[in-house]
């Protein structure tokens, strides 16, 4: 009977070990995502707002331009200088020329404040996606950007009448707030990004790309004097947007560059790696733990059952039981064989390991 036993286990031994196989590696595998700059991204919802004018014999002609921004669907944000000439003049119209696509809409004007330097225009829906205002407080010397198109650059480029009406990507200069003064009539922030003509409307971003304010005026330079320039403030903008029953989409959340977010996700993508590594050793543990319990116990079903059927006469019992335990034994002899065939590998393990580091 001994040897019969031993005989069994050292066949279902050869058996396991035998048949042992390494898990494919079913891994996402290395997935690329490009990653956009905020600035850059925010830079698509700037718009050109060209003035057209006709003259008497109903030809169009450029009359000039400045930016702004779309800061709700269908809704331009501006000054309200870029938009004054057509307070003054008739027969002229807004173009609203976007970064991308292939044309510009045209806009009508809702409203504007001269005090604030602020007009609202309307143009298509669907178009451009708005940009996000940060009413918080931004630090006194963070980093900005003015996003817009600046006449000096058009006119370096040669771009013509046309090309001015086309969609064409916007310019984007960066520098950093400057203490906050404000003007003694309105709330604005002060600022070193370089602007110049055309960039008037055009919002002034953080580094997160949400918008600050809207570029107003930059300070009168002579000689070697540094220029800034002046952004009429969230606190200026919120109130007269709510006068037009528009309602932006707003955030106080303290803004975190792009190259730290990114380092907070390799970290927490590692953490995540090193935690599925844990789980996968641990699950070859309890696999291997679970396959020992059932050859182990299956081992003894069967041994106790060939000794019921030998030995049935004397203990006056029939065949039946030590056929039900050997039975019962081989069943989880068999499992115990499959769950082992389960069980992650230690190149499984390895890799993983080697994948965190």
């Amino acid at each position: 009977m001994r040897r019969l036993i031993a005989s069994i286990l050292m066949a279902l031994m050869v058996l396991a070990g035998g048949t042992a196989i390494a898990q494919s590696d079913d891994g996402k595998g290395a997935q690329e995502q490009a990653q956009q700059n905020d600035v850059v991204r925010a830079s698509r919802s700037v718009v050109r707002v060209a003035l057209i004018g006709t003259d008497s014999n109903g030809n169009a002609f450029f009359l000039g331009h400045g930016s702004g921004v779309v800061i709700a669907d269908g809704y331009v944000l501006t000054n309200h200088h870029v938009i004054e000439p057509l307070q003054n003049m008739g027969g002229t119209m807004i173009m609203i020329v976007p970064s991308e696509g292939d044309e510009g809409f045209q806009g009508q004007v809702v409203d504007s404040d001269p005090r604030a330097d602020l007009a609202l225009i309307t143009t298509r829906r669907g178009v451009v996606r708005p940009l996000p205002i940060f009413t918080g407080t931004p630090e006194p010397t963070a980093r900005v950007a003015a996003l817009g198109y600046p006449g000096n650059v058009d006119l370096a480029e040669n771009l013509s009448v046309d090309d001015r009406v086309t969609p064409l990507a916007a310019v984007r200069t960066f520098g950093q707030l400057s203490g906050g003064r404000s003007r003694r009539d309105v709330d604005t922030l002060l600022h070193t990004a370089a602007i110049a003509r055309g960039n008037s409307g055009g919002p002034l971003v953080d580094e997160c790309g949400r918008v600050i304010g809207i570029t107003s005026f930059g300070a009168i330079t002579e000689g070697v004097d540094a220029e800034f320039g002046f952004a009429v403030s969230a606190r200026e903008i919120i109130p007269f947007l709510r006068n037009e029953s528009i309602t932006p989409a707003t955030t106080t959340d303290s803004c975190v560059p792009l190259a730290e977010r990114e380092r907070q996700a390799q970290e927490a993508e590692a953490e995540e790696q090193s935690l599925a590594n844990r789980r996968l050793a641990e699950s070859r543990q309890m696999y291997l733990v679970a396959s020992v319990a059932m050859l182990v116990i299956g081992a003894l079903l069967i041994g106790i059952g060939i000794v019921a059927f030998i030995y049935r006469a004397r203990l006056k019992t029939k065949s039946i039981p030590g056929f039900v335990c050997m039975g019962l034994g081989l069943l989880l002899m068999i499992g115990s064989v499959v769950v082992f065939m389960q069980t992650p590998s230690l190149e499984d393990v390895a890799d993983a390991e080697e994948s965190e580091t």
